[in-house]
Parts: structure tokens; sequence; C-alpha cells
């Protein structure tokens, strides 16, 4: 991982990125031949793949003190198998109403996130992240936290996710959600 902070002429600027590389990660494998011959063991398999991922990000500070940050993510399947009938799977979103759909040999997604404090001491903050993923979903979270006192936190968190449900946010459309709790620090 990196990261590079600088102070620009209008506002300060961190560079960032995290790299992964993993190795014999097992991923099912289909092969719609073997399906089609009734054999489901050798349909539906898992082989092992290597992967490289990375996030690529940059936060800045703009009006005053709101923090806005936006990622790249990429996840690389090295071994991936790309064949008419014979293809790597989504293990996420692989089901029998997609018709065992295929994978992606690089995956990517892009996030937004702002965050600012509020209130009089500044002791209060809002959050938002909203995150595309290629193919079509999405997820969008908006939080508030409401410091009582130095002890007892509020916060509010709103999920929602939609899209093709096809994807890994978007099959979870029907469970967009609303939390509510109370912290307490001791």
């Amino acid at each position: 991982s990196f990261d590079y902070a600088m102070d620009t002429k209008h506002f300060p600027l961190v560079l960032r990125g995290e790299f992964l590389y993993q190795k014999d990660i097992h991923q099912p494998v289909v092969d719609k031949d073997a399906l089609a011959r009734g054999n489901l063991t050798a349909a539906l398999t898992t082989e092992e793949n290597d992967f490289f991922k990375y996030v690529i990000g940059a936060d800045i500070t703009v009006l005053t003190n709101m923090m806005v940050s936006a990622q790249f993510i990429q996840l690389r399947n090295l071994d991936f198998v790309d064949g008419a009938r014979r293809y790597t799977a989504d293990p996420a979103t692989m089901h029998l109403t997609n018709g065992l759909q295929k994978g992606w040999e690089n995956k990517e997604f892009y996030s937004l996130f702002f965050s600012k404090p509020f209130g009089d001491s500044q002791e209060h903050r809002w959050n938002n992240i909203t995150m595309y993923e290629e193919g079509g979903g999405w997820w969008n979270r908006f939080d508030v936290e409401y410091s009582f006192n130095d002890e007892l936190i509020g916060s509010a968190e709103w999920n929602y996710y939609g899209g093709d449900e096809n994807t890994q946010f978007g099959q979870f459309n029907n469970s967009s959600n609303l939390q509510v709790g109370m912290k307490y620090i001791f």
C-alpha cells in the first residue's frame, strides 16, 4: 500500500493505493456441454485461480472541512476461463435463474465518498458513500452520527441497493434498510 500527501494551491490532496496478489483462490467453472449431458459433477467444478486486486484513490478537503474521496477498484482474475461453453462463473451472483452467469475477468468498482462534521464544535458528522459496480449494480449509504456528550453517540444509517439483479449489489435490492443506534463509550 502507499499514500502520498501534498498541499496544492487550493486544497490538500492525498493519493493512495493498495495492491494484493492472491494465489490459488477457488472459483466455480461451468461446463455447459457436461451440463447438457446431465453430468453435474463435471458441469460445475472449482479451479484454483490467482488474482491481482487493487484500489487507487484520491482524497481532498474542500469547503473548509468536507472530505471528498474517489476510488477505482479492480479485481483481475489471472486464470479466467473464457470459452463459449466452458467459463469461470461469478460466485457472488451465479444461480440457475440467470443460467449460471459468466463472471468477469476484470471486475471494476467506482466509489465516491463525502464526509463533513457539523455542529458548534464540529462534534457531529454526516457521511455518504456511493459505489457503482460494473454490470449495473450500485449501493448508497448515508449515515449521521450525533454526539450527545463525550460518552453517548446516536447514529442513523440508510443503505440502498439497486441496479441489475445479476450483480453483487443489485441482488440485495430487497435488502435496503434503515438502522438507528446508540453507542456508549466508557
